[in-house]
This record gives structure tokens, C-alpha cells and sequence, in this order.
């Protein structure tokens, strides 16, 4: 078995059509969105029937490495993606490729983040204080739904300030 070979990889990207693109991203958004959900779903199911555990120390040192986790990968993710964006602040359009790895990217990112937290409330057997951490990467994961505006042109002319619209 061998490598996929890297002219192959941005082959395929560069002959994405943007309406593909956009479409694809939306899936993955949406499985991304179903995951946590699932986790739980399936974590309330399991234990709904057993008394609540007393609190031990396990539950802050989770807590703790789940933020810092969050703190950590989601601005990395975010700078990430502009790198990989970066033909749109200058301008121009991204490839429908470049656009689906670059909302991937951050949505594996912030569900990584999210599977981590609720991995914490597997373990300790609680939902507080580790459902905190999770909830903040799906507050984040939901603002970043895939609009494909990054694979439009910008509208207006960008030398006259009044007819140029600022990219998002």
C-alpha cells in the first residue's frame, strides 16, 4: 500500500466546484453538530438511573485540561484557517478545496475540543463542571456555519471606500 501522492491531493481539491464545496461542508457540519449530541444523549441514558457520585478531585483536574485544551486549539484553529484563507483577505476568492479543508480543520478542532470535555464527564460520572468546556466549543462550532462566502468575489470596487464591502 502506498502514500497518496501529494499532486493527486491538490488535483482533487482545485476541481471542487464551489457549489460541491459548500454542500460537502454543510454535511460535515451538520456530523459534527450530531457527535456531541450523541455522546450526550447516550451519557444521560447510561447513567439515569444511578445516584450521582460524590465529588472528587478527578472532576477539576478534567475541567482544568479540558479549558485549557479549548484555550489552546480553537485560537490555534482560528489562526490556522486564516493562514489558509489568506488569498480572501487579500482580495481574491479561496478554492472550493482550500475552503471545505479550512472549515474542516476548525470543525474537527472544536469538536475534538467538545469529544475531550464530555470524555471528562464519561470518567468523573458527572455532567458539571466538564459539560462546561463542551458547551463552549459548540457555542463556538455553531457561529462558524459554512456560508461559502469566501468562495464568492467581493462586491463593489475596492478602491472606492463607499461601494466596497469589507470581507467577513
Amino acid at each position: 500500500m502506498t502514500a497518496p501522492n501529494t499532486e493527486k491531493i491538490v488535483r482533487s481539491r482545485s476541481s471542487l466546484r464551489p457549489l460541491t464545496a459548500l454542500r460537502l461542508a454543510w454535511l460535515c457540519w451538520f456530523f459534527f453538530l450530531i457527535i456531541p449530541f450523541a455522546v450526550v444523549y447516550w451519557f444521560v441514558w447510561h447513567t439515569a438511573g444511578e445516584q450521582s457520585p460524590l465529588a472528587h478531585a478527578s472532576e477539576e483536574r478534567w475541567f482544568v485540561a479540558a479549558m485549557a485544551y479549548l484555550a489552546l486549539v480553537a485560537p490555534a484553529a482560528f489562526f490556522w484557517r486564516e493562514r489558509v484563507f489568506r488569498s480572501y483577505r487579500a482580495g481574491k476568492t479561496v478554492p472550493p478545496g482550500t475552503y471545505l479543508f479550512g472549515m474542516i480543520g476548525v470543525g474537527l478542532a472544536l469538536l475534538t475540543s467538545g469529544l475531550f470535555s464530555l470524555t471528562g464527564c464519561i470518567v468523573v460520572g458527572t455532567l458539571m463542571p466538564n459539560l462546561l468546556p463542551a458547551f463552549l466549543s459548540l457555542l463556538l462550532f455553531l457561529m462558524l456555519w459554512p456560508t461559502g462566502r469566501s468562495m464568492t468575489p467581493s462586491a463593489g470596487n475596492q478602491e472606492d471606500p463607499q461601494l466596497y464591502e469589507e470581507p467577513r
